[in-house]
């Protein structure tokens, strides 16, 4: 499946997400099976703040890969996951749905 990662970090932990960016890079090297595969991204919003607010989509296969990612990364990491599907998908299961109603 494939999922939009909103994520964000505090500026004042950078040094600590780098570090941890890192260290999942090279893990998720070494044993790709075990961890989500970007498609897009990462990106980092341009804006001023405290905090460091990104977006990237993901190919996940299993929940043992989003568990994985979560728990390598957080925190200081936060993220929301949202599902996306394949919007061609839904016209025909629309269609036949309307058409049994």
């Amino acid at each position: 499946m494939k999922v939009v990662k909103h994520y964000d970090f505090p500026i004042a932990q950078q040094d600590e997400m780098l570090a941890k960016w890192g260290a999942y890079l090279e893990k998720s090297k070494k044993e790709p099976e075990k961890y989500p595969k970007y498609i897009v991204g990462p990106f980092i919003v341009a804006q001023t703040g405290d905090t460091m607010k990104g977006i990237s989509i993901l190919e996940v296969e299993n929940d043992q890969q989003l568990v994985n990612y979560i728990l390598d990364l957080s925190p200081p990491l936060n993220a929301k996951f949202e599902l996306l599907y394949d919007a061609a998908n839904y016209i025909p299961i629309y269609m036949d749905r309307k058409n049994k109603a």
